[in-house]
């Protein structure tokens, strides 16, 4: 069962219940209407089983060839490229508001509590942001501090800071730490702030805007040192929203480009980018 890149839990009955249940639908959610989104477009890897498994699984070549390719990516001003993703975490020994858990409001939500070699262990909706991610979707914080360029080296530090959204205010402060698992490694999780109530964003699993208020939100890590979970982190980070000036079409020709330039031609009809624009799939979300 492939989920790199998608989800990443030690319970095979948590993922099942998330890939097949949806949280119930909370009171309708809007994003400003901005001109950008117009020029904006939804971009997803789609690899097949098989280059997936030579990527994950390979001699290391592939993931040098797409971190030369994501570093096109992410440096571009044109078109530019939002990375972030909702990959939960697994908390350790830590409780967290019923709100906030994996399959919250549907009727596997008792399957987000369970075991790991005999610890107490929560799956809590999370969400991987790139420093772009805060340009198209502000997140303001109450408590605390944003992130800085030193804190996308988290993986490095086995340490990863963390904005908390408003629903766990009233359970943690600033500078409280826990422990859980992010893909299949443990970290310390540091809280560095807290957000205010009503932050929305663009969910892509959901295709209509959320709060961050439920979310635990992380730097969407740099890697650059070849590790079982840096490949998976730099897989998910070619997920996101594109955006440029000269249309869909362009965005779509550039990507193609890079992929040759790093060696993966072969990929090139394995990314997929949107035919509707954001403002299109979201319209009857826009204020």
């Amino acid at each position: 069962m492939r989920i790199t890149g998608k989800l990443f839990f030690c319970s095979a009955l948590i993922i099942c219940c998330t890939a097949c249940s949806k949280q119930a639908a909370p009171d309708t959610v809007t994003l400003p209407n901005l001109p950008v989104y117009g020029n904006t477009w939804r971009m997803a890897e789609l690899l097949d089983d098989s280059a997936y498994d030579e990527y994950m699984h390979g001699d290391g070549q592939t993931f040098q060839k797409l971190l030369a390719f994501s570093r096109k990516l992410q440096s571009s001003e044109d078109p530019v490229f939002t990375a972030y993703t909702a990959n939960p975490v697994e908390l350790l020994n830590t409780a967290v508001p019923d709100q906030c858990m994996v399959n919250s409001g549907t009727e596997f939500a008792d399957e987000s509590v369970y075991e790991i070699d005999g610890e107490p262990a929560v799956a809590a909706e999370a969400l991987q942001a790139a420093h772009r991610f805060f340009e198209l979707f502000p997140v303001q914080i109450s408590e605390g501090r944003a992130f800085t360029d030193e804190d996308y080296d988290c993986l490095n530090s086995r340490r990863i800071p963390v904005i908390l959204g408003s629903a766990y205010n009233e359970s943690f402060s600033v500078g409280d730490t826990f422990e859980g698992y992010y893909i299949m490694e443990r970290f310390v999780f540091e809280v560095i702030g807290l957000a205010e109530s009503g932050n929305p964003f663009y969910s892509s699993a959901e295709n209509r805007p959320v709060l961050t208020d439920r979310y635990i939100i992380m730097p969407f890590a740099e890697v650059s040192e070849d590790t079982a979970i840096a490949r998976a982190v730099l897989l998910q980070k070619t997920g996101g929203l594109i955006t440029d000036s000269r249309g869909r079409d362009h965005a779509l020709e550039q990507v193609g480009e890079w992929l040759a330039e790093a060696g993966l031609e072969d990929w090139t009809e394995q990314f997929y980018i949107t035919d509707s624009s954001l403002q299109t799939m979201i319209k009857h979300y826009l204020k």
